[in-house]
């Protein structure tokens, strides 16, 4: 029987989003392009669960701090520990949204879906897990002139 829809598998690992950002990669076309996640995970253990996923682990050039990096969906599904899990707050991945990060130090559940499309296998950032509203930052521009 042919499978028309695309295939998804999900993990869930305690981590950092250090940032997000504006890129976009070209090798991929996307109707809707969307925010880049930067992802800090800093147990081994949990580390390995993203390598096992098919995530690339890099290091940084300039510190070697070990990060992954995965795209956000259209919307972000933000949950609050302890809330009702039903409804959870939804956040914008589209580029024209501002970036945001969690807290440095702070390891939160992120769960990471991997999917495949025409072929394609793309991983993302699929929903957070916070503790409390702060634990959300999101990240406003300022004028660099002013």
């Amino acid at each position: 029987m042919a499978q028309n829809k695309p295939s998804l598998l999900n993990v869930v690992v305690r981590g950092q989003v250090s940032a997000t950002s504006n890129k976009v990669d070209n090798k991929f076309k996307n109707e809707d392009p969307t925010k880049t996640a930067y992802l800090i995970v800093n147990d081994p253990a949990e580390a390995q669960k993203l390598i096992d996923f098919g995530l690339t682990q890099y290091s940084s050039k300039t510190d070697d701090t070990k990060f992954f990096i995965v795209k956000l969906p259209k919307q972000v599904a933000i949950y609050i520990k302890g809330a009702d899990g039903n409804a959870p707050e939804k956040y914008s991945g589209r580029l024209d949204s501002p970036n945001f990060s969690t807290p440095e130090g702070k390891d939160l559940n992120l769960n990471i879906i991997q999917g495949e499309n025409t072929g394609n296998k793309f991983f993302r950032l699929q929903a957070i897990q916070i503790e409390e509203t702060s634990d959300f930052i999101e990240v406003e521009q300022t004028n660099p002139f002013a």
